[in-house]
């Protein structure tokens, strides 16, 4: 197994119409939860599936009590965990107080460690999914097999079934409209569509 990317661009920052360089992104394949990890380290051990999860839950009690009292943690071989704080903005020191000053997020750097060991990872470009596009007969049908099953449908539930953007779901539900296959109910974000009589 290996780990895929996909070329991207950023929105260009200055809004001037100049394409932005392509650069690669690194595509997941998923998430490895505990049990996975536990599971794929079980047989190179003694311990149990038990000990492990004690062992996890000890050093997140651990964890959490030193960064509480102002430690940054470093894990040997993996790396350091530190913390964010988020306070209101002020141009002077006097302007803030204790009590303004919250916790914001915990942050990682990984160890050097770690990151040359991830150095010979091997990736490869991950392929490219096609979108299916309807025709318009084809969206009507799977319109109203949906509504056969279902009491309404919504602006966003028929972008979805018909896999085109907003303005051309908005469109061709106008012409379903206007031509007694549906029935338009709400205004707004309320908006819903039940079949036509």
């Amino acid at each position: 197994m290996s780990a895929n990317y996909k070329l991207v661009r950023n929105p260009n920052p200055k809004k001037d119409g100049q394409i932005q360089p392509l650069h690669a992104r690194f595509v997941p394949c998923g998430t490895v939860s505990t049990p996975e990890i536990i599971r794929a380290i079980l047989p190179k051990s003694t311990f149990s599936s038990a000990d492990y999860k004690g062992v996890l839950q000890l050093l997140q009690d651990a964890l959490v009590d030193h960064l509480m009292f102002g430690f940054n943690v470093e894990l040997e071989g993996i790396g350091t965990f530190t913390i964010s704080l988020q306070s209101p903005p002020v141009m002077n020191k006097k302007q803030i107080r204790s009590e303004s000053v919250f916790f914001k997020d915990v942050k990682f750097h990984a160890s050097k460690e770690l990151k040359d060991r991830l150095k010979t990872m091997h990736v490869f470009r991950a392929p490219e999914r096609q979108r299916k596009t309807f025709t318009l007969e084809e969206c009507e049908e799977r319109l109203m097999r949906y509504l056969e099953k279902n009491t309404y449908i919504t602006g966003r539930a028929y972008k979805s079934l018909s896999q085109c953007g907003k303005t051309k779901a908005a469109a061709q539900l106008k012409q379903f409209r206007l031509a007694g296959k549906i029935v338009r109910h709400g205004y707004g974000p309320t908006t819903f569509y039940t079949k036509g009589e």
